[in-house]
């Protein structure tokens, strides 16, 4: 039982990890790591509550294996973040669409839903919507 705890625990730790690695390499699409784009990323830490250390490990770690969210309330989630931290620096770019795409893409959802998905992230995101504002829009 204990060893099975463990397990999760890593798994739930290493798909944090891997999460905060994607809002990175999405900060870094634009080749300018913004230092809004920077704080938003400890921002977002805090939330999920991971330390700076952990953030710091992200930055300059390269090595993780990609887990990607199961449901669509995480994959809501990480799409959302995703977003913020492309708006952090108060541009979108050509890249970081591209970068929103790829995302959606990977989440398995509909390849011709893909542009519409992510128009509704920018716009709700600018917009300030909150993540619960989104789920509710999302679940009706």
């Amino acid at each position: 039982m204990e060893k099975e705890l463990d397990k999760t625990n890593s798994r739930i730790e290493e798909s944090k990890r891997w999460h905060f690695f994607n809002l990175y390499c999405l900060a870094l699409s634009d080749t300018e790591f913004h230092p809004k784009e920077k704080e938003l990323l400890y921002k977002i830490g805090l939330e999920h509550g991971i330390t700076e250390d952990v953030i710091n490990s992200i930055v300059v770690t390269s090595g993780l294996n990609p887990i990607l969210p199961e449901t669509l309330e995480d994959k809501i989630h990480y799409l959302y973040d995703l977003t913020r931290m492309a708006w952090s620096d108060g541009v979108i770019e050509d890249s970081e669409k591209a970068l929103l795409c790829k995302y959606i893409t990977l989440f398995n959802f509909q390849k011709e839903h893909t542009q519409s998905i992510m128009e509704y992230f920018l716009t709700s995101v600018k917009e300030g919507k909150t993540i619960e504002q989104i789920i509710n829009e999302i679940r009706l």
